[in-house]
């Protein structure tokens, strides 16, 4: 049985659009992956290490039965075929891949926390879920509407690229 997974795409060197789709594609080609709606890509200021260049952030929808942590290896797999070397935390990359929610499960570990911890402070993340579906209600983080009213991330996101142009 599938499982509704929310997946969090993020890209900040090179053509960061090209990083997104790269990521899409693997999914697509993944024969344990459906890919559901996606959001727009927005362009945000970073979160957390702010000297860097602004991101390209997306959400999307996957329909998965792989184990949560088989989606997390794949998800980890996708960024280091992106090119991507973990040099400092929360710095640059080719292509940042967090698994937001996966059906309503609760993982607290030291490798996977879901729904993410941090979920309910970007505004990277929220925007884009939104434009999907305001009134979503996430696992132990509530309605996405409420969510961005409580949220104290002040960075700038700006819709760039509409979901049906990448």
């Amino acid at each position: 049985m599938s499982e509704q997974v929310w997946l969090s795409l993020g890209s900040n060197v090179g053509d960061k659009k090209a990083y997104l789709q790269f990521a899409l594609e693997k999914m697509r080609q993944h024969p344990q992956i459906k890919i559901g709606r996606k959001s727009s890509i927005y362009l945000a200021a970073p979160w957390g290490n702010k000297d860097q260049d602004d991101f390209y952030n997306a959400v999307v929808e996957i329909f998965t039965d792989l184990s949560p942590w088989d989606l997390l290896n794949f998800c980890q797999e996708m960024e280091i075929a992106s090119g991507r070397k973990s040099l400092v935390h929360w710095g640059p990359r080719q292509l940042d891949i967090d698994i937001l929610t996966y059906g309503g499960l609760q993982i607290h570990t030291n490798e996977l926390y879901i729904p993410h911890i941090n979920l309910k402070d970007r505004m990277f993340v929220l925007l884009p879920l939104a434009e999907i579906d305001a009134e979503m209600d996430l696992p132990l983080s509530g309605k996405v509407s409420l969510m961005i009213e409580n949220c104290d991330d002040k960075c700038s996101v700006t819709k760039i690229i509409a979901a049906d142009q990448w």
